[in-house]
């Protein structure tokens, strides 16, 4: 069944959406000084549910997925931006590596370019992290010291805005946020499989399990967003430089 003003049913058959657009644009400040862009231009809108206000037949969108695709093939790691020029220390199969404002976490794989010494180039994974620098385990052991060019992750922040005439940043209203890893795997990223997405009471009745099964926590049913008619959803990469390759996002759901 169609919705229509007076049944106000889902409708996700009949009217399908799949949106996807390229988001290169920086927030302007890392999103550990603010998640909010420092200017209305620094954020793309990635999908847009009427905010002009002239489609009657519209009421709203779910949106059941949301996922990234990194706009090239990657096989060793992901470039999105120029690296970061650190310095690094390896000890045994500790390395050491110093940065500005690293913006890694706990568990993250980070590609490292040792342009000095004799630590070997490869994906590390983070284990520990402070203010100006991060510990990852090396897969060989070595005792040496150096420079290093480091691809760290690519922050992006996802907003929802109210009106279709942004006049200013306060009009931002952070959702949440993601974090891709240089590791080439997560040139593919889904923010269901990923838990990004928040939970949701969603009408519309779908396959999949339900909150005691073994895929409770990403269940196409129990993750997504519901945007009304006249609000818009927008993303920006945190951090001051934008990305010289960028992030196709992709949107999946339906209108009601």
């Amino acid at each position: 069944m169609a919705s229509t003003a007076t049944n106000k049913l889902p409708a996700m058959i009949d009217r399908p959406l799949l949106n996807s657009t390229l988001v290169t644009v920086a927030s302007g400040q890392l999103f550990s000084t603010s998640l909010v862009p420092t200017a209305v231009g620094n954020a793309t809108n990635i999908l847009d549910v009427d905010t002009s206000l002239t489609d009657t037949s519209v009421s709203g969108v779910y949106v059941d997925e949301i996922w990234l695709r990194y706009s090239k093939e990657a096989t060793l790691f992901l470039d999105p931006t120029t690296p970061v020029s650190g310095t690094y220390s390896q000890s045994g199969t500790d390395v050491v590596v110093t940065i500005a404002n690293p913006s890694v976490k706990i568990g993250q794989k980070i590609y490292v370019n040792f342009t000095s010494g004799t630590a070997v180039d490869e994906l590390l994974t983070v284990t520990a992290v402070s203010s100006s620098d991060f510990t990852a385990t090396a897969s060989v052991s070595d005792t040496t010291t150096g420079n290093c060019n480091v691809y760290a992750p690519t922050n992006i922040c996802f907003y929802v805005v109210g009106t279709s005439s942004i006049t200013n940043t306060n009009q931002f209203f952070p959702l949440f946020t993601v974090s891709v890893d240089s590791d080439p795997l997560s040139q593919t990223y889904s923010l269901t499989l990923n838990e990004k997405l928040p939970l949701i009471n969603h009408p519309v009745p779908h396959a999949g399990a339900n909150f005691g099964s073994a895929n409770n926590e990403v269940a196409p049913k129990n993750r997504g967003l519901v945007l009304e008619r006249g609000q818009a959803l927008y993303a920006a990469v945190g951090g001051t430089t934008s990305l010289t390759t960028g992030f196709y996002i992709n949107v999946q759901g339906g209108y009601y």
